[in-house]
């Protein structure tokens, strides 16, 4: 799995390129360069999220791909590679949405739930310390209205769905720099454009 993002001035952008003679392909390559790699550091510097196991950040990269300027162009992805896992709650950290519960707890009353850590599941980094498996696996670990216990501490709250927000901000980051893009070009290029 892959996700890849749009970004709005595009157009801007390839209109620009599209008045360029043919031999300003490299200082163009190199000025796309420069910008998706600055687009993809302010992604993973997570100024919306927090940080708990680090594979989404792993997973972020960026390419320039393209052999003229007429398909030269840029992104920002999360991918797995390079010893990332694969990041299925990419799309969703950059789109926002709701996650609702589809098959587990379906035992419990008015089931099924999606399980949430308590902060007694959770090491200081809030990554969860054990799967409701492990929890289960416990003496004393049962269900008691919408949570999950091992004999009085709460271990999951149990929940219908979740609401998230956007905030990965890949294609934030990417419009950040398309003005930076077309003055870089500008400037390697000179004036007579």
């Amino acid at each position: 799995m892959s996700l890849q993002v749009e970004t709005r001035g595009v157009d801007e952008v390839k209109e620009f390129i599209d008045k360029l003679p043919g031999d300003t392909f490299e200082k163009a390559k190199d000025a796309f360069g420069s910008c998706v790699l600055d687009a993809a550091n302010q992604v993973k510097a997570f100024d919306k999220l927090t940080t708990r196991t680090g594979n989404l950040r792993r997973s972020i990269g960026q390419q320039v791909e393209g052999t003229t300027l007429k398909n030269l162009n840029a992104s920002i992805y999360s991918a797995q590679g390079t010893g990332a896992k694969e990041v299925i709650y990419a799309p969703i950290q950059e789109f926002g949405g709701t996650v609702k519960a589809i098959d587990k707890y379906k035992w419990v009353k008015g089931g099924p739930y999606l399980n949430i850590p308590s902060d007694n599941n959770k090491t200081a980094a809030g990554v969860m310390r054990m799967t409701a498996h492990q929890v289960f696996d416990q003496p004393g670990a049962h269900v008691r209205g919408r949570a999950v216990y091992i004999g009085d501490k709460v271990m999951f709250y149990l929940v219908k769905s979740v609401k998230l927000k956007e905030r990965l901000g890949m294609r934030k980051a990417m419009e950040d720099q398309i003005p930076t893009l077309l003055s870089t070009i500008k400037e390697q290029l000179g004036e007579g454009i």
